[in-house]
């Protein structure tokens, strides 16, 4: 192998360095990740959620997979200043809700556990393989399936607490 060939060594490796910083820092998400910049968890609406029409209706429910679906388009439905993004254009939430609803309709599965269905279904548009987005009035933007998630969460922790303070 001839020196010349490649160049410099000491070049090659400050190339390799350089091309490594950006690649690292391309895949870096600026995203946040169910936090907001607070450190606090980031929900679609109001919190506690005893008193919102979303959690009366799933109350009154079975508790099905389906009724946790449901509950988490309608807090989607009554979020307030909220835009979701999902393949290079943003939403307002009635139109999110709807797109919600009809992958509920279409590719939900009898039985799926409902954060299964978020990460197979919502977390990143099957297309594009791009995250599905939700902007906040403050302009941070998390990741939506993180939202979700956290709502679910939320749902089950005041479900449960609900039932034992009735037994």
């Amino acid at each position: 192998m001839h020196p010349k060939m490649f160049g410099n060594p000491i070049k090659i490796n400050l190339w390799t360095l350089l091309l490594a910083v950006f690649l690292l820092s391309a895949c870096a998400s600026p995203y946040l990740k169910g936090v907001t910049p607070r450190g606090d968890r980031a929900y679609l609406g109001p919190v506690p959620i005893e008193k919102t029409e979303s959690y009366q209706t799933y109350l009154h429910s079975r508790h099905t997979e389906v009724d946790k679906q449901r509950y988490l388009f309608q807090r989607l439905k009554a979020s307030e200043n909220l835009q979701f993004y999902d393949d290079g254009r943003w939403y307002d939430t009635l139109e999110a809700y709807r797109g919600g609803m009809w992958l509920m309709r279409n590719r939900y599965k009898e039985g799926q556990d409902s954060r299964e269905f978020i990460r197979k279904y919502i977390e990143r548009s099957e297309q594009t393989n791009q995250y599905r987005l939700v902007q906040y009035p403050d302009g941070s933007v998390q990741i939506g399936s993180y939202i979700l998630y956290n709502e679910l969460d939320l749902l089950e922790e005041t479900t449960k607490k609900d039932l034992a303070d009735k037994a």
